[in-house]
């Protein structure tokens, strides 16, 4: 580049900054004249009639293609850097053609035998982009990738080194620098258009068309910037291209496509990269009959992997990208797949779809987790293991029991697998297998597992250590860093601690160590936008027969109140009769001030709010029961419920179920109750006993009325349960009844009353 004073032009600043110029050169461009190709750096030919690749030419300040059909011949050229596109959008190209026969090396033609060397095709008009108004004139106003052609080079820019508001004279190369990243932008969004598009790339000044041409003829292109010297040097490039029918190569094909399960529901779909520039992605899910788009706009552009890549993906996905293009799709299950994939090349030139073979997930999902319910050991010899699933998949095979010495396994197996119906077992040799831990293991017909929390088999040392003490915590508002300590055990047999923690002193705790820890202080790290703005711990000793000993004082650590409260849960949503009942379990946040009702029917698109209730209005075990007399209507009925706590923080509108309001039949079945007082556990103890030959899962709901006579729920019990101990209920004459929930609506009549009097 030659040296010029800095008020010659801002923009040569700007490339000067950005490295536009760097590696050119220096080339006189006056009159524009027909290039010589030079023997150090000769032309790329190839002969496309053979079925090899594209005549291709990658140069120092453009990349030049050219492509034979055998009566046409296209030339597709793009400045690699986005400063000298912009800039040769306003001066131009030329292109020079230059011929021979097939066997000459030296472009002598005329058929009057007189020597030609070159023949000037843009003579009378450079090729520029077209205007805007020439686009708007050329192109629907449906045309997506024609559009974002226009808008890359006639948007607004946002930075430019000539405007007087970019700043002062200091930061002019900041300007610069964010002037050549937004051209860049830009330039991405026009070569993509022209990729997809070849009369987008004719419109933005990239293509020629020569069909001046001849079979059988071998001829030279030259493409020549009309950029000024005096702005940058930009060498013009020459190409030759044999005029013969173009015959697409295998490396030109599309690929066949493979797929990669890689989670539950998440597949990769995957082929080979070539020559081909984007591919158009659809989706089949009734064998082809309906096809649905999957990239709608942008076409899937090969990537290639960086430290990015491995970030996001992993290792396996970043290496596959290196020789493949890879696609993810979410899908169901149940149901069996095709995809089909049409490619283009960067010609433009669309390929047929090619079809993939037949695809379905395969089952990776696990069964439910076991809950191990307890282990009871009988006269040191063996031990009795109950378990339980809070829900049975259709597909659970079975479970086996195991045993291990410590938590980290190995875990051997007890039995041999045991039906879908079992949760009980008995481990008759627990005499030769000794101190150790149970777990339970369910499978799927798929071979999927899922296991419990491990249980200890207490069959020796039942004496526990003592518990941990002077437990203290420091802890950091910024950060959500927490330092437990306490004091040192003093058991001669003490193996290790356990901490545990709960979002509420009320709440069942929860291992937090997930593991032994052998030291007298534990770090933990919490999240800030946990559910409630304090947490609760306690530790545990544990001695090396794995007794556990009772837990120590609670320590509670508070944080500022920056998050919303937890959503409310539903419970469960019945009717009876004209009346809607809706049951939510509180907040577990302990802040929160008020609750909020909403209803609506289903489709509509807005909440009514219908009550307001307070934490009091929750019962002891944390259930708010609402009842509602809406209108019958053919339309379901939508209810939420959002908690609102003392910050003002809301929950949201959550625990949202959905009812048809219609008269409930009532299933007559004869239930007898009795009543006795029990006095240990103190209590009313309760007693039924009915008949019902019933396929579906059903509940209980006992109601208890005291001397005002108003009856109110007090427990639920689940089916086959025949008996419970009321252990709140107060002094005075009680009388109870009890009724099944039966789904749908559906109840029992009311067992008969039984009355008894507390003292």
């Amino acid at each position: 580049m030659k040296n010029i004073s800095i008020n010659k032009t801002f923009k040569l600043i700007a490339m000067i900054v950005l490295g536009m110029a760097t590696g050119m050169v220096a080339h006189a461009q006056n009159e524009p004249k027909a290039p010589q190709v030079q023997d150090s750096e000769p032309p790329y030919v190839v002969d496309t009639t053979a079925g090899e690749p594209d005549t291709v030419l990658e140069a120092q300040g453009f990349r030049l293609l050219a492509r034979s059909y055998g009566d046409h011949i296209v030339l597709r050229w793009a400045p690699i850097d986005a400063g000298v596109w912009m800039t040769s959008n306003s001066y131009g190209w030329h292109i020079f053609r230059g011929s021979s026969d097939e066997n000459d090396t030296i472009f002598y033609t005329d058929a009057n035998g007189d020597t030609v060397y070159e023949t000037w095709l843009t003579k009378d008009r450079p090729i520029k982009p077209m205007t805007l108004d020439e686009m708007k004139q050329r192109f629907d106003s449906t045309d997506f990738y024609a559009g974002v052609a226009a808008q890359a080079m006639y948007g607004t820019m946002h930075y430019d080194v000539n405007k007087a508001d970019q700043g002062n004279e200091s930061d002019l190369f900041t300007v610069a620098a964010k002037q050549y990243q937004e051209q860049t932008q830009r330039q991405f969004m026009a070569y993509l258009a022209a990729e997809i598009e070849p009369d987008v790339a004719s419109a933005l000044g990239l293509r020629y068309v020569d069909s001046t041409v001849r079979r059988g003829v071998l001829y030279q292109y030259t493409v020549e910037s009309l950029i000024p010297t005096e702005i940058v040097d930009l060498q013009p490039r020459s190409i030759l291209v044999p005029c013969r029918p173009f015959v697409r190569k295998e490396d030109e094909m599309m690929p066949e496509i493979r797929f990669t399960q890689l989670e539950i529901h998440k597949v990769a779909i995957r082929w080979d990269k070539n020559k081909l520039a984007g591919y158009w992605l659809e989706r089949s899910e009734d064998k082809g009959k309906h096809w649905t788009k999957i990239n709608e706009n942008a076409p899937i552009w090969p990537m290639i992997p960086d430290s990015g890549t491995v970030a996001a993906y992993g290792d396996s996905v970043a290496y596959w990208m290196q020789d493949e293009v890879v696609f993810f799709d979410s899908l169901d299950l149940t149901k069996t797949y095709i995809y089909r994939v049409q490619a283009f090349d960067a010609f433009g030139e669309k390929l047929e779809w090619k079809k993939s073979e037949k695809f379905k997930l395969m089952d990776l999902e696990p069964p439910s987790q076991p809950l191990m319910l307890s282990v009871e050991p009988q006269e040191n010899r063996r031990c009795v293991i109950n378990w339980d699933v809070a829900y049975e998949d259709a597909d659970l095979k079975g479970f086996l029991v195991t045993f291990s010495r410590d938590l980290e396994g190995p875990w051997g197996n007890v039995s041999s697998l045991l039906p879908k119906t079992a949760r009980t077992y008995t481990d008759t040799l627990v005499y030769r297998r000794g101190r150790g831990l149970y777990r339970i293991f369910a499978v799927d017909t798929a071979g999927n597992v899922s296991f419990s929390p491990a249980m200890i088999n207490s069959i020796e040392d039942i004496f526990p250590p003592d518990a941990p003490k002077n437990v203290m915590a420091i802890s950091d508002d910024s950060t959500g860093l927490v330092l437990l300590s306490w004091d040192n055990n003093t058991d001669k047999d003490l193996l290790a601690y356990k901490v545990y923690f709960a979002n509420q002193r009320d709440h069942e705790f929860i291992e937090r160590t997930e593991g032994y820890i052998y030291k007298n202080e534990y770090f933990d790290s919490l999240d800030l936008t946990s559910l409630t703005n304090e947490i609760f711990y306690y530790v545990i000793a544990v001695d090396q027969n794995h007794n556990y000993s009772v837990p120590s004082d609670t320590i509670r650590v508070r944080f500022a109140d920056l998050i919303a409260p937890g959503a409310p849960l539903l419970q469960g949503i019945s009717q009876n009769g004209d009346t809607v009942t809706v049951k939510w379990l509180r907040s577990v946040s302990t802040d929160v001030e008020k609750y909020f009702v909403f209803r609506k029917f289903r489709e509509a698109a807005n909440w009514e709010c219908i009550a307001t209730k307070l934490p009091s209005d929750f019962d002891p075990d944390g259930i708010l029961t609402f009842t509602d007399m809406p209108t019958p209507d053919p339309r379901a009925y939508a209810y939420c419920i959002e908690a609102i706590d003392s910050s003002g923080n809301v929950s949201g509108m959550e625990g949202q179920a959905v009812i048809m309001v219609e008269e409930s039949p009532v299933v007559s079945v004869d239930i007898k109750l009795k009543a006795s007082v029990n006095k240990d556990p103190k209590g009313v103890k309760l007693e039924w006993s009915y008949d019902l030959d019933a396929k579906k899962d059903y509940y209980g709901v006992i109601w208890r009325a005291g001397e005002d006579g108003q009856f109110k729920d007090v427990a639920t019990f689940r089916r086959g349960e025949t008996s419970y101990i009321d252990r709140t209920a107060p002094t005075g004459k009680l009388t109870y009844y009890i009724q099944l929930q039966l789904g749908r609506g559906r109840h029992s009549t009311p067992s008969s009353q039984a009355t008894v009097k507390m003292k």
